[in-house]
């Protein structure tokens, strides 16, 4: 099997087991406040039917190879479903550089505007100005990801 291919295993895998996590502690906390959402449903772009962030567990480093950077830390996991070309289209980021902890949010295009919730491990109450501050770097990130392939970009 080709080491990319064991990568991205290891990725899904870490994927589901903090999803199965993510699950047992859903209800913990409901930590989002109303400026908190109105600055979410603000940043959020029209093209965006959804969007998730969450924490994402590093790369494993190889025994032995001296690579420590942030071992035991979540990083940011930011994924949105947009809207683009009549279809949907799903969109993932890691944020691995951004310090302090990683923040929960679940924000859904209903009919009659947004559904902002945050019912997982970090929510954004903890440290509102942090929690900011990555929601604009993850929709940055994804809008960024989209304009290096200029075809698929609904961003103007």
């Amino acid at each position: 099997m080709p080491r990319y291919a064991i990568s991205s295993l290891r990725r899904a895998s870490a994927g589901v087991m903090l999803a199965a996590i993510s699950t047992l502690v859903t209800g913990c906390s409901d930590g989002i406040s109303e400026a908190d959402a109105a600055f979410v449903t603000t940043g959020t772009p029209p093209q965006f039917e959804s969007l998730r962030m969450y924490g994402a567990a590093p790369d494993n480093p190889a025994p032995g190879s001296g690579n420590t950077h942030a071992l035991g830390r979540l990083h940011q996991g930011c994924m949105a479903i947009i809207r683009a070309g009549g279809r949907d289209v799903r969109e993932t980021v890691i944020l691995e550089d951004e310090p302090g902890p990683s923040f929960d949010l679940d924000v859904t295009r209903t009919s009659d505007g947004w559904s902002v919730t945050s019912d997982g491990l970090t929510p954004p109450s903890t440290d509102p100005v942090g929690f900011r501050t990555r929601f604009t770097h993850c929709v940055n990130a994804i809008r960024d990801k989209y304009a290096a392939e200029p075809e698929k970009a609904p961003f103007k």
